[in-house]
Formats: C-alpha cells, sequence, structure tokens
C-alpha cells in the first residue's frame, strides 16, 4: 500500500510537471490532486523534491534493469537514451526551474550507476585499478550527463546518430579514429 501510494503522488506530480513549471506544484496543490491529506504526503515524502528524488530513481532503475536485459551494450545504451530523451518535456520545466541542479545531480548519479552496470558488460576482462575506474566512471557520467542533457530537448533529435556515437565513444572506436589507429573489436 504504501508504494502504490508514493507511485500515486510521484505519478500525479510527473503528470502536472508535464505542463507547468515545478514552482507552480506545491505540496498543497499535489495532496488536493491526489485526494489524499497532507499527513499521508508527508508520511511517505519530506517535500516535493523528494517525490523528484524517488520518482526518478523508480524511473533511472526501471530503466537499467530493462537497458541490462538487452542483447548488446549498444541496445543497452539506446534504451537508456530513449528513456531520457521520452522525458524531454519534464526535464525542461525541472531544468528551468529552481530544481535544475538537482536534476542534474540525479541524472550523474543515475548515469553513473547505469555505466557502472555496462562497463561491466562491456569490459568483462577490465584491469584497470579501481583507481582509474573511478575516474572512468567520473569522466563518462560528465559527459554523457551533458550529452542527454544538451541534446534531448532538439525536436530533430536522431537518437540512433547520439547512441551510436556514446558506443563509440565507450567502446574505444572515437578514440582509435582520432589517433589513427585500427578499430577496435566491436563488443
Amino acid at each position: 500500500m504504501a508504494i502504490d501510494t508514493k507511485q500515486m503522488i510521484t505519478s500525479k506530480l510527473f503528470e502536472l510537471l508535464d505542463h507547468e513549471k515545478p514552482e507552480n506544484v506545491s505540496v498543497k496543490r499535489l495532496v488536493e490532486e491526489c485526494g489524499i491529506s497532507r499527513q499521508t504526503f508527508y508520511y511517505h515524502f519530506k517535500d516535493i523534491m523528494d517525490v523528484m528524488e524517488w520518482g526518478c530513481g523508480q524511473a533511472f532503475k526501471r530503466n537499467l534493469e530493462e537497458s541490462l536485459k538487452a542483447g548488446s551494450p549498444r541496445e543497452a545504451i539506446a534504451i537508456f537514451v530513449a528513456q531520457a530523451v521520452s522525458s524531454g518535456e519534464v526535464i525542461t520545466h525541472l531544468l528551468a526551474s529552481q530544481y535544475g541542479h538537482e536534476l542534474s545531480q540525479l541524472m550523474q548519479k543515475a548515469v553513473r550507476a547505469y555505466l557502472w552496470h555496462i562497463f561491466g558488460h562491456m569490459f568483462p576482462n577490465s584491469q584497470l585499478s579501481v583507481a582509474d575506474t573511478e575516474v572512468a566512471l567520473d569522466f563518462f557520467t560528465g559527459g554523457i550527463t551533458g550529452l542527454i542533457l544538451g541534446n534531448y530537448a532538439k525536436r530533430n533529435l536522431d537518437t540512433d546518430a547520439l547512441v551510436d556515437q556514446i558506443y563509440r565513444l565507450l567502446s574505444g572506436e572515437m578514440r582509435a579514429a582520432l589517433l589513427g589507429e585500427d578499430t577496435p573489436a566491436a563488443t
């Protein structure tokens, strides 16, 4: 019952954010829209940001689970990017709001967790040290988050091209081309 209530509150919030700015959605309004008491809201969440964080966490978790079932790392990246791009209207409102910084941090956290799993699938025989792995994760997290945030709102975004570019960055194909080397074997 608690998860259903949390999900209902979260779904209503994101439904409202599809049409308006986050500053216009108060706890009072959300409670009224959900048909619940303030006490019920505060039993589950501290504030609106807490609802957004939980909702984004749940969405990223589902996205991660779905993409890890993909047949290849490229397909996994495609699932992840498609989900991020499909949330464009909500992301637009959130980035332009007082919650913009928090959204960016949430995305970075999710992308980093996602990359941690993808790295394991793409590079099962990696011999990188823990410190080097952390640096690579931080580097790619910042880059991929920036690419997604910088491209999601484009009306004619070619998601296939973006997925291909991200895959080629992660696999080392772009590095090899930059250095004039043979392309590494695709996984």
